[in-house]
């Protein structure tokens, strides 16, 4: 690997001498973080390997020739200074470069789970892993579980592969079955036996549902079942007696549309409980629903999006993101200082955490929930106004009012200026570590966000309850092609998020120009690990 190394050093030393190449000529396509020619480094010096996090730290390291030392103040956090001689920077750096290159060439640290992005599908739909509420990975003992929806020429098609972290190796590609369109992607769980269940199919039709026909195998599934009438948009979680839990949105001609709870006992049919949500207006709504046990395995936690009123003057012109909790696995809810909440709940009932809408200019989206290991639920939205948005984690203080954590405020100087929004998703790994996962963009004036082309996934973790976090980069920035619907592994009853790197599914290519067109996007799997310290 000589060769490497000596390539590596060549462009570092052409880096530090103030010219910069942006990107080197090895195999990887490593970029080199780029600065100014004045002989001051402002970013952090280092290489950053597309899909790795092993450059981010806590802080950020920086050469500064002329006042060594001198605390940099960055968005409300410290970065200090450390003087490096050249040939501890060239080795510093070239090391970093090396270990990305080695990689591009097959040569790779032992590891139980995939590090960089690993290409599943080149038939994704324009939603492939869309609906970030709908949980789409299962890890169970050392298989990991994924699902999501392609749309060969013949139609929309739920698939399924699975990873085994001991032997490193993917399994073939599974059909689980059809979609109506773009919005028939699945959402997975598992019960206690290691037995696989799966939802999908609709938009406003019959849901459909399978189960595996053996215990931690994909293989194979179950006799199809269809039920219900004109729903959309599924969550899927497992009780505690394996008892099934779902949602989705329904749609009628007549009245207001309402988000339906279903329940599936073991061995029994699905069975419909009650409406638990409720728009107040007539027509089109949506409601992005998220569900997450408590510790207890018996308190059930839900985070929503009313979006409300479309009509020729705007599409949601009323949007507000709302909690429950249901203390009895959903058979009564409530908000969380105890104020009892009659079913179906409405904005008007429901604990608001944040009201916007195309009336208001202020676009709001939720994404997918978690509760940490002390019972705490915590929520991640999105706030677009006035040309740029921010996700926000919220968490209740315990007296009726909800702590607040911008994460725009921990994006690196680099990224300061682009919009972070949902679709996100937020998880726990195994050690308590937060997990969040959203997207970047900077879209022009004028243009769409909705799959806009300068669409990136990142990742923010914090090991310290919120205090700070790092970030993450996934994938080689593309400004051509969107990176985006990313859908991050979350406990949905019987299984946890495996060590310290939850997986994550994202989808590389365009939305589409009507729910029923056929694309051939790309469909990603990565885990969300935690940096690596430098030896």
């Amino acid at each position: 690997m000589t060769g490497v190394f000596a390539d590596s050093a060549r462009a570092v030393k052409t880096m530090l001498r103030g010219s910069w190449p942006g990107r080197c000529q090895l195999p990887c396509g490593t970029e080199l973080c780029t600065a100014k020619k004045s002989g001051t480094i402002n970013r952090p010096l280092g290489v950053r390997v597309p899909g790795d996090e092993r450059f981010l730290g806590k802080r950020e390291q920086a050469i500064r020739a002329d006042k060594p030392g001198l605390p940099l103040q960055r968005r409300g956090h410290t970065m200090q200074h450390t003087t490096l001689s050249r040939r501890d920077a060239l080795t510093a750096a070239g090391a970093a470069a090396a270990a990305g290159c080695m990689r591009a060439l097959g040569v790779a640290a032992a590891t139980d789970s995939p590090q960089s992005p690993f290409l599943l599908s080149e038939q994704g739909c324009g939603r492939a892993t869309g609906y970030a509420e709908a949980n789409k990975i299962v890890t169970v003992g050392e298989r990991t579980h994924v699902a999501w929806l392609d749309s060969p020429p013949d139609g929309f098609r739920v698939r399924v592969r699975t990873f085994d972290r001991r032997a490193g190796q993917w399994s073939p590609t599974y059909t689980v079955g059809e979609a109506y369109d773009n919005h028939g992607g699945p959402a997975l769980t598992v019960d206690s036996e290691g037995f696989l269940h799966v939802v999908y199919y609709p938009h406003h039709r019959e849901m459909r549902y399978r189960k595996s026909k053996r215990a931690g195998d994909a293989s194979e599934w179950e006799d199809e079942v269809a039920f219900g009438r004109r729903l959309t948009y599924p969550t899927l979680v497992c009780g505690k007696d394996d008892t099934l839990y779902l949602t989705a949105r329904r749609s009628f001609s007549n009245r207001t549309w309402q988000v339906e709870l279903w329940k599936r006992s073991r061995g029994e049919a699905w069975q419909r409980e009650r409406a638990i949500l409720e728009s107040r207006y007539r027509g089109y709504a949506h409601f992005q629903e998220s569900l997450a046990w408590g510790p207890d395995h018996r308190t059930l936690h839900l985070c929503c999006r009313f979006h409300e009123k479309t009509d020729k003057e705007g599409y949601g012109r009323l949007q507000t993101v709302a909690y429950l909790v249901s203390p009895n696995a959903g058979e009564t809810w409530q908000r969380s200082d105890g104020t009892a909440v009659s079913s179906p709940a409405t904005v008007d009932s429901s604990e608001v955490l944040a009201g916007g809408g195309v009336d208001h200019q202020r676009i709001l989206r939720a994404g997918a929930m978690a509760v940490d290991s002390k019972g705490q639920p915590h929520l991640v939205y999105s706030v677009q106004e006035r040309g740029s948005a921010r996700l926000l984690i919220a968490r209740p203080r315990g007296d009726g009012s909800w702590q607040r954590i911008d994460l725009t405020e921990f994006l690196p100087r680099q990224w300061a200026s682009w919009n972070l929004t949902a679709p996100a998703g937020i998880t726990f790994a195994s050690r308590g570590e937060m997990v969040v996962t959203a997207q970047i963009q900077q879209p022009k004036k004028g243009v769409s966000t909705w799959g806009n082309p300068t669409n990136e996934v990142v990742v923010f973790r914090s090991p310290d309850g919120g205090r700070s976090f790092s970030f993450a980069l996934i994938g080689r920035p593309n400004r051509e092609q969107s990176h985006w619907l990313p859908n991050i592994e979350r406990a949905t009853g019987h299984h946890r998020v495996p060590g310290r790197a939850p997986g994550l599914l994202y989808t590389a290519g365009r939305p589409g120009a009507k729910n029923t067109e056929l694309l051939s996007n790309k469909v990603f799997f990565c885990t969300a690990s935690p940096p690596k310290r430098q030896p």
